[in-house]
């Protein structure tokens, strides 16, 4: 039997007001008629709930909100005889359970039986104990005689260390109410369900049907990943945006307090990034949105979805603003310097984005911020081609970069071509780094808002690398030629299409774009996990090497074998590939430092 508790005691009073104050927000000004409750017990273990089963007969320590509605153990269920609320708000009559936290951007999963002795509804809520008085999920369930079981999955869109799951019954004549088996559980992260890894998928499919430059590239994912990282921030409140951070209102009612849906925000900025980078498929993101829509959580109803909607579009807007006119579409002329030494094509393709060294950066001051030294220590063409360094690597590349070389081990041939990823059809580099920060997120089961995060700082990283090596091939002294011209004489590199044609990137050789994606890849991944060595299996996407899967004992070890791989593959020479990896290296810290701090 309940237990019809007033406030006798100052301190007893402020307790009890702290309590109520998220759920009952409308009513504080009133006097409160009676409340029933007890002090809650310990709930089970991956329960949050304690007491859902009513087991001991006891109804400890659910509480009603009206002194005419009572509750009782019954045959093993909790038994519920509501009151009176005709022309009241469905509020007005509660039995809940209080004080039990929620994580925000964790999934659970509510389940419950319940019945009635007559047809009517339900509201059942999550809801935070405080103001703004926000609930996590906000279902209305239909019961009948029969008792039924219900289950809601949902994604808290906040945290809350004093949450409250409330049952309303208000706004109907009396009836009696049945409950049983009630829990909260806390469910395991899920790769398949996350938004981030989703659209990030749906970007490599881009990368594949577009055959984007990788400048390009990485420039559209930094976009997407900063867009739906300010979604999140502006959905959960926590972290810091790195655009906006988009203001969520609510009026203030028990009535209308849902909160925006973490996946419907992450779905839309990710959907309205994409549809403005990639036109074209604008089809197939349409259908990439409909299975986004499939498969969210069912605790989901339409208000929630609604509201997520719309800070995911605010998301997208700004951080698409941000960059229309950052100098990204100067495509430009580019006129060779003519000389020994310097780049020219290898074959019909003209040079690529040559001016993207003037691209605004997304968090570097400039692309010449980190900008290395010559190759080789040289002051110009003709100095760098009497120097012995420089003769030493084209020697090396004209033996190990050989389609036809004897020196060239089969593993090195392996991750050459393993790393390659440049032809069409491909994801190209920045893919496969990002396809690599997958694996390693689902390896360590990061939730939502952590690979919101990595994947934003990834993005940020490998766009401003790309703006940093482009500078460093086209705006300074000696824009040098590939290996594959330096050479002469028909060598051709192991690099080619799938035809057999040879294939050397067209744009100069120092420093390797691979590379200093490379470095600032692995920079930011080994700040965020707090250590470079997170053993991984590593995938692919080139032709040349399908189904092929290399073992990375660290990120640095990645990075470096992706760097080399080029001068296996005939590309680029051995001083391309370690000014990436620096230059990388120092992008990628200065990105992790600055932007999209917890």
């Amino acid at each position: 039997m309940t237990r019809s508790i007033s406030p006798r005691h100052p301190a007893d009073g402020r307790r009890l007001r702290r309590l109520l104050s998220g759920l009952l927000a409308v009513v504080l000004a009133s006097t409160l008629p009676a409340l029933v409750r007890s002090a809650p017990a310990a709930a089970a273990s991956g329960n949050l709930i304690s007491n859902g089963t009513f087991d001991s007969g006891s109804t400890d320590p659910w509480w009603t909100r009206l002194a005419a509605t009572s509750t009782t153990v019954n045959a093993g269920q909790l038994r519920i005889r509501t009151a009176n609320t005709v022309g009241k708000p469905v509020w007005e009559d509660l039995v809940g359970h209080f004080e039990f936290g929620v994580t925000a951007a964790r999934p659970y999963r509510l389940q419950f039986d319940a019945s009635a002795d007559v047809s009517r509804n339900v509201r059942v809520s999550v809801s935070r104990v405080d103001t703004p008085f926000t609930s996590a999920v906000d279902q209305n369930v239909a019961l009948t005689a029969t008792m039924r079981r219900f289950t809601f999955d949902f994604v808290s869109p906040f945290g809350d260390p004093k949450a409250v799951l409330l049952f309303h019954f208000g706004g109907r004549a009396a009836s009696t109410v049945r409950l049983d088996n009630i829990s909260l559980t806390p469910l395991a992260v899920d790769a398949v369900r996350d938004p981030i890894l989703y659209w990030n998928d749906v970007l490599l499919d881009s990368y594949r049907a577009a055959a984007s430059a990788p400048t390009a590239a990485a420039r559209d994912a930094a976009i997407l990943h900063a867009a739906m990282h300010d979604a999140a921030v502006s959905v959960t409140g926590v972290g810091n945006h790195y655009r906006v951070r988009v203001p969520v209102n609510y009026p203030g009612t028990m009535d209308d307090v849902v909160a925006p849906s973490l996946h419907a925000a992450l779905d839309q900025a990710a959907f309205d990034v994409l549809v403005a980078r990639y036109p074209q498929r604008r089809t197939a993101l349409e259908a990439a949105l409909a299975a986004a829509v499939a498969h969210r959580p069912s605790g989901l109803n339409s208000a929630e979805a609604t509201r997520g909607t719309a800070v995911g579009a605010a998301a997208a807007a700004a951080n698409l603003q941000a960059r229309a006119n950052d100098g990204s579409g100067d495509a430009g002329q580019y006129q060779p310097d003519g000389v020994d030494g310097a780049w020219r094509p290898t074959d019909a393709s003209p040079a690529v984005t040559p001016n993207w060294g003037l691209v605004t950066p997304f968090v570097l001051t400039s692309g010449q911020q980190f900008r290395p030294d010559l190759p080789a220590g040289a002051v110009d063409y003709q100095d760098l081609l009497g120097k012995q360094e420089y003769l030493d690597q084209v020697q090396e590349v004209r033996e190990y970069g050989s389609r036809t070389s004897t020196l060239r081990t089969d593993d090195q041939t392996q991750l050459a071509h393993f790393w390659a990823n440049d032809v069409p059809g491909t994801y190209k580099p920045p893919g496969q780094l990002f396809a690599h920060t997958q694996l390693v997120a689902k390896q360590r089961q990061l939730g939502i808002l952590a690979n919101a995060r990595l994947f934003g700082l990834i993005g940020l990283a490998l766009a401003d690398a790309a703006i940093a090596a482009w500078d460093a091939k086209y705006l300074t002294p000696i824009d040098l030629w590939r290996p594959e011209t330096a050479i002469g004489n028909d060598w051709r590199p192991l690099s080619q299409h799938e035809n057999g044609v040879s294939f050397s990137p067209a744009f100069p050789a120092y420093i390797s774009g691979h590379a200093t994606f490379a470095g600032a890849w692995a920079a930011v991944m080994k700040r965020f996990f707090g250590t470079n060595d997170i053993a991984f299996d590593a995938t692919t996407d080139d032709p040349f090497a399908r189904g092929v899967v290399r073992r990375m004992p660290g990120f640095d070890q990645a990075a470096q074998e992706n760097a080399l791989s080029r001068i296996y593959l005939g590309v680029h020479y051995r001083f391309d590939a370690e000014a990436g990896l620096d230059t990388g290296g120092s992008v990628g810290e200065y990105v992790y430092a600055n932007r999209l701090r917890p």
